[in-house]
């Protein structure tokens, strides 16, 4: 906002002012003013029509001005016009909200339409907000505001509306991109235009490989317009776009595609060490450099390397096309050798070294092998047992993998490349690969050298196994109006990365009855009143406190028990369901007992005796021992359906008893009902439940009919001191307030059936007039009326309320 300044005569040039942080630019009416969008451009007319040539014209930031007087020189304080104007580029558009407010007169337009309209002399503010859908591109806004008398006030300004139930415009998709590839760094710089959209939050930006497509995860958001990426250094080409997305979540269709390709300089895998065997002419160390088929298909040129135990330098012993070499420096004497190598891609990118290995070329005779290797389940965990090999002194348990050819280390506790042992003959084996419906395991005995027999396969067929493995761990514990159930397990031959989760079935025992039921509805622990669903199931990384067969993923479930009898002990376990339909054993039990969810029985001798303002309700309490107090509703009717609505609107009071209370109800001649209910204080129970929520007892009256004539209202305010409002305002519903000269105060005389004046006034000689004859008329009900009357003394509207004398410390 700029206020206006005055300025001198003398002022031939355009003056510029810091206000507020922003630069104001005062113009002479005679030269020409051109203020950037989306500032305004202001101009002050000595008129309320517009007319003639402004008296003075600047820009302005915002419209947002209070003025007592002149706001510039050459202007009156009264009866003068500024006009504001703005034309700006806003997009794809999309619905704005425009809010105006002025002290005398304001309107809006969009394009010269008209959206707002204050026009009128005022002597308070006057506001509106107006919810208006702008199209796409560029628009005018004009803002025109006038003073007649007194004081000046105007505001106005325009916001998107951001909600994305009102926000359907998706913005415009981002101009000018172009990329920059840095072979150097390896960084590609992707640029482009801002976008005008007012409510834009930001840009998604996608990368695909050539010949794919567009994943639904962007690559990056940013509020920037430009974004630095490094693409994998493979040599492949890499397409780029960018959308604009705003503050409701709309996003923008993408800009074109922008290709780069990236400079190669990722090497191929290492390779890993194994020792092979030369003929049988050769006694020489046999080091093999292993790989996988793809990433073979990558290698061009092998480097072997032997480590000098003397000096624990490492030479090159083999550079070539092949991975497996003999080592014709070095003879398999039965001493320990270690190597090491790496490969080379044809563009020359090496490789790490692999991980040195240590081979022993002593005797190269394997003990027999361990001939009856094979798979027990114990609780459906696989067991590899194998007899005792003579010559043998340790044993590898291997896993087979079919997408490498290799063997994977699957004994407990393994780590890093070269084969663990075990001197034992039963062994649970890690599963190391994808989750598959069989697995290939073997057993290899090795002697003290180190020589390995061959291996001897053991296949784990899952459809084969005899039962799934149950959970590792259950806990129930109350919440809430039930016992929250919650269970771990572990599964890593049916569960595993891009699998379904196993399933669960729940039972609960009562452990006064020993009566078994299953759970199978949950209630979601969700703060709406949700159906019950199935257990939940979830996966999280292992927590340590798995068994040593878990594997790295274990599976987590959760159910919220609430049907269950009030305050039981149960005692639940869960059973495993695998994808094979194999169930476990019953997993250890977990003990809760659910809380009190019976309520109190309903009260007793439920009775109502008629009094002026409605009935007095009395009852004995039910025969609970836990009452804590009462809950009373009043059946009303629902004025916008019609339906019966239940209203907690009785009135308490220091004199009545806990089980005595006042219901306000004008007699109207009908019958009306109210229920009473017993609460324990639960804190299962919301504070705003209704009667549905106990077990209330129901009573119907007839009340007779003692309205006034023509009496349509169904309340009764509670007061020992009537108090009428007899003023006027925007708020009270009674119209054009100018049209009222004076009130009149009246309360209805049942002994002679007619009106009583109470008081008569001016408008606005008082707010509220107190009735202060009445207060002594315990439980006494009165209907009072305030007429308000025109200049020519016709009534020209009236209100009516209806009073109870009562209070809360009665």
């Amino acid at each position: 906002m700029n206020p206006a300044r005055r300025t001198t005569a003398a002022t031939a040039t355009a003056v510029v002012l810091a206000t507020a942080g922003t630069l104001l630019t005062l113009t002479p009416a005679s030269a020409a003013t051109t203020c950037t969008s989306p500032v305004f451009k202001r101009q002050f007319f000595a008129n309320t029509s517009f007319s003639g040539t402004p008296k003075k014209t600047d820009c302005d930031s915002a419209v947002d001005q209070s003025w007592s007087g002149a706001p510039a020189s050459g202007l009156p304080s009264n009866n003068f016009g500024v006009r504001w104007t703005v034309t700006r580029d806003f997009g794809s558009g999309g619905p704005f909200a425009l809010a105006a407010s002025g002290l005398d007169g304001i309107r809006v337009y969009v394009d010269g339409v008209r959206r707002i309209d204050l026009w009128k002399n005022v002597s308070t503010t006057v506001s509106k907000t107006v919810n208006v859908t702008i199209p796409s591109g560029k628009h005018t806004l004009r803002v025109d505001y006038v003073n007649w008398t007194g004081s000046a006030k105007v505001k106005f300004g325009y916001t998107p509306r951001t909600s994305a139930t009102v926000d359907k415009v998706t913005p415009l998709a981002p101009t000018g991109t172009s990329v920059s590839y840095d072979k150097t760094t390896g960084k590609a710089k992707l640029t482009w235009a801002k976008n005008k959209e007012m409510d834009l939050a930001g840009y998604k930006v996608y990368r695909r490989l050539k010949g794919a497509s567009f994943g639904s995860k962007a690559l990056a958001t940013t509020t920037s317009t430009s974004y630095t990426d490094t693409p994998p250094p493979t040599g492949a080409t890499y397409h780029y776009e960018v959308r604009a997305y705003d503050k409701a979540g709309n996003v923008s269709t993408g800009t074109a595609d922008q290709a780069v390709t990236s400079v190669d300089t990722t090497p191929p895998a290492a390779p890993f060490v194994e020792m092979d065997a030369c003929p049988v002419d050769q006694p020489y160390a046999a080091p093999e450099l292993i790989t996988t088929a793809e990433n073979k298909a990558d290698i061009a040129l092998y480097e072997m390397q032997r480590l000098d135990s003397a000096t624990h330098t490492w030479a090159t012993v083999y550079t070539g096309t092949k991975g497996a070499i003999c080592d014709t420096g070095y003879a398999a004497d039965g001493s320990k050798v270690t190597y090491r190598g790496r490969a080379r891609d044809a563009v020359g990118n090496w490789s790490a070294y692999s991980p040195a290995a240590t081979f022993t070329t002593a005797d190269l005779t394997p003990p027999a092998t361990a001939a009856d290797a094979r798979v027990e389940y114990r609780s459906g965990v696989p067991h590899l047992l194998w007899s005792a090999v003579d010559g043998a002194a340790s044993y590898q348990v291997l896993q087979y993998d079919a997408a490498t050819g290799g063997w994977f280390d699957a004994l407990p506790g393994a780590t890093g490349n070269t084969p663990t042992t075990t001197t034992g003959t039963d062994t649970v084996p890690r599963q190391l690969l994808a989750v598959a419906d069989s697995y290939r395991y073997a057993v290899r005995s090795v002697d003290a050298k180190g020589n390995a027999a061959a291996p001897v396969e053991v296949t784990l067929t899952m459809a084969a196994r005899p039962g799934a493995i149950a959970p590792f761990r259950t806990t129930a514990n109350r919440f809430d109006e039930g016992v929250m159930i919650e269970w771990s397990g572990a599964d890593p031959w049916t569960f595993g990365e891009d699998k379904p989760l196993l399933t669960y079935r729940i039972v609960r025992t009562d452990q006064a009855t020993g009566e078994s039921s299953v759970v199978s509805a949950c209630k979601p622990n969700n703060s709406q009143d949700l159906p019950l669903t199935d257990p939940e199931t979830y996966w999280t990384w292992n927590t340590g406190d798995a068994p040593g067969y878990a594997g790295a993923r274990q599976i987590n479930g959760v159910c919220w028990d609430v049907s269950g009898a009030s305050e039981t002990t149960y005692d639940y376990t869960v059973v495993t369901i695998d994808p094979y339909g194999h169930e476990s054993q019953p997993g250890p039990a977990a003990t809760g007992t659910t809380p009190d969810t019976v309520r109190p029985a309903a009260v007793q001798n439920l009775a109502a005796e008629q009094i002026p303002l409605g009935v007095r309700l009395t009852w004995t309490p039910p025969a609970d021992d836990d009452v804590t107090g009462y809950k009373v509703w009043q059946g009303v009717a629902d004025p916008e359906t019609g339906e019966t609505v239940w209203d907690q609107n009785c009135w308490t009071g220091d004199s009545l008893a806990a089980t005595e209370i006042l219901c306000p109800t004008v007699p109207d001649g009908a019958a009306h009902t109210y229920k009473v209910a017993a609460t324990d204080g639960s804190p299962l129970i919301d504070w705003y439940a209704g009667p549905e929520a106990f077990h209330p007892a129901e009573l119907s009256v007839a009340l007779p009919d003692t309205r006034p004539p023509g009496w349509t209202g169904t309340e009764i305010r509670e007061d020992q001191y009537p108090e009428l409002y007899v003023g006027c305002s925007e708020s009270s519903g009674l119209g054009d307030c100018d049209r009222f000269a004076s009130y009149r105060v009246e309360r209805w005389d049942p002994a002679s059936a007619a009106y009583v004046t109470l008081t008569e006034g001016t408008m606005y000689d008082a707010v509220f007039h107190m009735d202060r004859t009445v207060h002594e008329d315990t439980l006494g009900l009165y209907y009072y009326r305030v007429v308000r009357l025109d200049a020519a003394g016709a009534e020209a509207a009236s209100t009516q309320m209806a009073y109870g004398i009562w209070d809360s410390w009665l």
